[in-house]
């Protein structure tokens, strides 16, 4: 039996009119043209050894070209190939950016020294990006684009899944980037993150508040203290805690547990920014019960039930029946947990306050004080 052998279409071969054409240096037109059917006969697969090897000698020839839409051509053709030259994808690279992004981002030609010593060479955004949108990243590729210490750059480094950064690359952006919201947030968004750099990340956020609380308020220094450790408390349960998986959260409340951090006053604030997931989380851990058997006592509409979970979980005596009431109102604002609206602390402040138990539960203004501060907090670093 004869096997078909496969040939490559005419419209691809490389004919000896082209090669002339080139010597020649017709109109930028034709040698766009001679590139495009050059490069649609690389990329089929079905040129023979000689082909190929005489196609890379024309790419080679067109990267001195002094028309940009031909190198644009060649960058788009060989992005993706795994056989191109190297010499011809590092000059592609370090060509003009509009060039170099296509081959930046997706070709594996460029070893990983050549993307380090490409990122410390340059500063030109887009090439860096380019970069940092790469399907795998190394974490010494991470950390030499990190040390650009561009905030631009950094996000959209954190924003790729497929990046791998090291605890000391991490270090980095929190010193470095310390005041920027939107690092900060790609931060968390990211996920992943260990508790221990998850508090120091919180430190930074309470410090920046502190500076922010002291000018607008014109408090006294100690009074700033105060209030920025309450901000500490508020940043772990808004900054991160949405986030979170229950098994995250579990992990949290295990580690501040551990560390004596788990105090009645981030147990109430949870409670009074509607994370009831954390709030039930840190109840069982003090109690020393599942998280199930928790959520069943607090959604129970009877009061003996929360009356022994409150007594055995140590928070104080004087706040039960405010706590209470507002655990009713935040099941409802809530829907036993299922979501929580922007809007939730006006809304809680709102209908305690018409219901005149603002006025008539013990420490309920006190515990709309922590409401209010959760709604009017800074946003901004």
């Amino acid at each position: 039996m004869q096997i078909a052998q496969t040939v490559v279409p005419s419209s691809m071969n490389i004919t000896r009119q082209d090669i002339e054409l080139l010597v020649r240096e017709p109109s930028a037109a034709m040698r766009q043209n001679i590139c495009q059917k050059i490069s649609a006969g690389y990329n089929s697969g079905l040129y023979s050894e000689n082909e190929a090897r005489l196609a890379n000698e024309i790419f080679r020839l067109l990267l001195k070209d002094t028309e940009m839409k031909v190198r644009m051509l060649i960058a788009q053709a060989l992005q993706s190939s795994m056989h191109a030259p190297h010499d011809v994808i590092w000059a592609l690279a370090n060509d003009r950016q509009e060039i170099a992004v296509p081959i930046l981002e997706f070709s594996h030609v460029l070893s990983e020294e050549d993307l380090i010593a490409i990122v410390q060479a340059t500063r030109e955004h887009a090439k860096l990006k380019a970069i940092t949108r790469r399907e795998s990243i190394s974490k010494e590729l991470s950390h030499a684009l990190i040390e650009k210490r561009d905030h631009e750059i950094t996000c959209s480094l954190l924003s790729n899944k497929g990046a791998s950064i090291s605890d000391t690359s991490m270090d980095v952006i929190l010193e470095e980037f310390a005041r920027e919201n939107s690092v900060l947030e790609e931060l968390v968004l990211r996920g992943g993150l260990s508790y221990e750099f998850a508090e120091r990340l919180f430190s930074v956020v309470s410090d920046t508040l502190k500076k922010q609380l002291t000018r607008k308020y014109r408090m006294g220094r100690h009074v700033a203290e105060d209030m920025t450790a309450s901000a500490r408390e508020a940043a772990v349960l808004q900054f991160i805690s949405p986030w979170m998986s229950q098994n995250d959260i579990n992990q949290l409340v295990d580690e501040m547990h551990r560390g004596k951090r788990l105090t009645d006053s981030v147990i109430i604030r949870s409670l009074c920014i509607g994370d009831l997931r954390f709030f039930e989380t840190a109840i069982a851990k003090r109690v020393g019960i599942p998280v199930s058997n928790a959520r069943i006592l607090l959604i129970d509409p009877g009061l003996l039930g929360f009356k022994a979970l409150y007594d055995s979980s140590g928070l104080s005596p004087t706040f039960y029946e405010a706590i209470r009431v507002m655990l009713r109102f935040a099941l409802e604002e809530t829907e036993y947990g299922n979501y929580r609206t922007s809007d939730f602390g006006a809304r809680m402040v709102a209908k305690i306050r018409s219901a005149g138990l603002d006025r008539t539960v013990e420490n309920m203004e006190t515990l709309l004080q922590l409401v209010s501060w959760a709604i009017h907090e800074p946003k901004t670093h």
